[in-house]
């Protein structure tokens, strides 16, 4: 992603410390893993500047940052606005630096900032902005905050979801309106039937798939289901492998029964489980609007989640998230307690399916919905703690923040559905700019 960043003064404030202020910025932005589009000197009159600007549009910027170096003419950011369009804008402003023996102020900064704030909001643009001393911590991680939720935006835009086969039956607000998704949210919606995917998984070579197991034998510390299931489940893994690489797609959601295990006798947790552990965002059920809210997380956290139902509310106000057994190895508490087994509501023999303790940290609860205007994003955090029972497969405890009463009240008022992404870390600033940017209703 590139970045776009200019500093606006004016002559009689003192513009040299604001250029100063530019090229420390400029030190620290160019540390991250983006690519900064800079001009190098202050900006103090609006000539040049619709030049400066077509040539960061020209280089492919996907957000500016405008720097109020000093308090500047109101002309230059009224410029930046009709040249913004939908681009995203970031305003920064400066707290005044201490000069011994000078009496004025040097930048009057603070007062730019809130200049340009009250124009872009008279003409509905869309900003955020912050404000700090040059080396302060919290305005960076602030300012890197918005790069990396602009980043999450424009990844969507470029991205591709399979469905393989469809939503399961009955769960019918698994599917969205796709042209309504496209617009709103991002991903290109490609299809994958499950009759083409068992074809392809027949045909894969039997020496890769005997290496695939062998992968699989060793990556749990027990296996308790049986060679067939590890090596259809294998084949299934190796299908959606190949499929992904050859059609540049980004994230699967899978109808995971009952055609699999009518026409394939498998049950297929234990492949969503593989997928997600390697990094190839993965839901259970055909749940596309569940997809993408793991597909968000992922990018923000860059580590799997837990995809869940909500299945349970004890009496000491403990949630309890359960699944039949897709959570990603890399989740589990202790790798030396995991199994590959029986799956554990269609049995018969049937699998694979993944059982393990998950890991007991903060996480953050969330799921991105169709709403009647807007899409909505549900979100809750809290600690997981000990489990209250013993359960097959993948369970959940966490005592939310705040009272349980209000998480579901939240859940049923709003008509959330029941599938869930638990993310293990605190996700809730980023969630909101994202939202902010992506004009999503928040729940919370």
């Amino acid at each position: 992603m590139k970045v776009g960043l200019i500093s606006l003064g004016f002559p009689n404030f003192r513009y040299d410390i604001a250029q100063e202020y530019l090229e420390k910025s400029v030190k620290h932005l160019e540390r991250m893993d983006y690519e900064l589009v800079y001009h190098d000197k202050v900006l103090i009159e609006d000539k040049g500047l619709d030049g400066i600007l077509e040539n960061m549009r020209v280089q492919g910027i996907e957000m500016l940052i405008v720097q109020c170096g000093t308090y500047s003419h109101g002309s230059m950011m009224m410029k930046i606005t009709e040249w913004l369009k939908d681009m995203p804008l970031l305003i920064w402003g400066f707290r005044e630096p201490m000069i011994d023996g000078f009496r004025g102020l040097p930048l009057n900064s603070l007062c730019g900032l809130n200049m340009y704030a009250s124009f872009l909001k008279k003409v509905d643009k869309k900003f955020s902005y912050v404000y700090g001393a040059i080396d302060e911590k919290a305005v960076y991680e602030k300012v890197e905050k918005m790069i990396r939720v602009i980043d999450v935006k424009v990844k969507l835009k470029a991205s591709k979801f399979c469905i393989i086969g469809s939503r399961v039956p009955g769960f019918y607000l698994s599917n969205v309106d796709e042209l309504r998704f496209r617009h709103q949210i991002g991903p290109e919606l490609l299809y994958y039937s499950i009759a083409s995917l068992l074809r392809d998984a027949q045909n894969i070579d039997t020496d890769r798939v005997k290496r695939e197991v062998d992968t699989m034998k060793n990556e749990v510390a027990k296996v308790t289901t049986t060679d067939e299931m590890l090596e259809k489940s294998a084949r299934v893994y190796l299908a959606i492998e190949d499929f992904k690489e050859s059609n540049n797609i980004d994230a699967f959601t899978i109808k995971c029964w009952p055609e699999f295990q009518e026409l394939y006798g498998l049950g297929v947790c234990g492949v969503v489980s593989r997928l997600n552990n390697k990094g190839i965002t993965t839901s259970c059920e055909g749940d596309v609007s569940g997809l993408v809210t793991m597909y968000i997380q992922y990018l923000l956290s860059k580590q799997p989640c837990f995809f869940a139902d909500f299945v349970n509310i004890n009496e000491k106000g403990i949630a309890k998230m359960w699944h039949c057994g897709p959570a990603p190895l890399c989740l589990a508490n202790n790798p030396d307690k995991t199994e590959y087994r029986e799956h554990p509501t269609i049995k018969n023999g049937i699998g694979m399916a993944v059982e393990f303790e998950l890991k007991k940290d903060y996480v953050t609860m969330m799921k991105i919905k169709e709403g009647k205007n807007k899409y909505e994003l549900f979100m809750a955090k809290g600690m997981a703690v000990d489990e209250d029972r013993d359960l097959v497969a993948n369970q959940l405890d966490v005592k939310f923040d705040k009272p349980i009463d209000e998480v579901v009240d939240i859940i049923m008022n709003n008509g959330v559905e029941h599938h869930y992404v638990l993310a293990y870390k605190d996700l809730e600033k980023d969630l909101l700019e994202l939202c902010k940017w992506m004009d999503i209703q928040i729940l919370k």
